[in-house]
């Protein structure tokens, strides 16, 4: 499903309650993707069932049941009493935040895994301890949202992939709007992270 729609921007819905026992996820859509989006999932042979939802904050909702044999890893992060904090598509994959009790329980999800020659890496890790409720980072959902679809599209390279005003159109908001998301969000970041604010000189006006 993944592989056959390059351009649409899918993240798992983790603001209602899922079911990764029966396979049942949500999935939210960018708007203007979702025939695109039905198209490859009533060719899926994972998919069982589909259907779409009441949307979330404006944005089309799905509701994916895969099949029985369908391997996810939803079932043994909850058996080792995790939970999923964030799942957004990357590439041809998916970039997913889990927080576990300790590293036994990633070791043995880790095993269930390359038993079924199910593959992933793992960039981070990080002790609860040293972050805050939420995210990890002080970002509020719509920050971070805006975050992601900016560095996914290449908002921070140079040449630009993609405006500011296309980052606000993608969002529905005001150029404006996406403006001071951005600033509050990076600020944030900053704020968070190990950078002496102190080094460089001070820019006098």
């Amino acid at each position: 499903m993944i592989e056959s729609v390059p351009h649409v921007e899918i993240r798992a819905l983790q603001e209602v309650s899922t079911d990764p026992t029966h396979n049942m996820h949500y999935f939210i859509v960018n708007r203007g993707s979702t025939r695109q989006f039905e198209e490859s999932v009533e060719a899926d042979h994972t998919v069982a069932t589909a259907q779409r939802v009441p949307s979330y904050e404006d944005q089309p909702v799905y509701r994916i049941e895969f099949t029985p044999d369908t391997l996810l890893l939803g079932s043994i992060v909850t058996e080792e009493n995790g939970f999923a904090l964030n799942a957004y598509r990357h590439g041809d994959g998916w970039i997913e935040r889990w927080q576990l009790p300790d590293h036994e329980s990633l070791q043995k999800i880790w095993n269930f895994a390359d038993e079924r020659s199910f593959t992933f890496e793992i960039f981070e890790i990080h002790q609860v301890s040293n972050y805050s409720r939420g995210n990890g980072h002080g970002l509020t959902e719509k920050q971070q949202e805006l975050l992601a679809i900016a560095y996914r599209n290449g908002y921070f390279d140079k040449p630009r992939g993609m405006t500011l005003e296309e980052i606000a159109e993608r969002l529905d908001i005001s150029t404006s709007a996406a403006s001071g998301r951005l600033r509050r969000g990076v600020k944030q970041l900053i704020e968070r992270s190990d950078i002496d604010a102190s080094i460089g000189p001070d820019i006098e006006e």
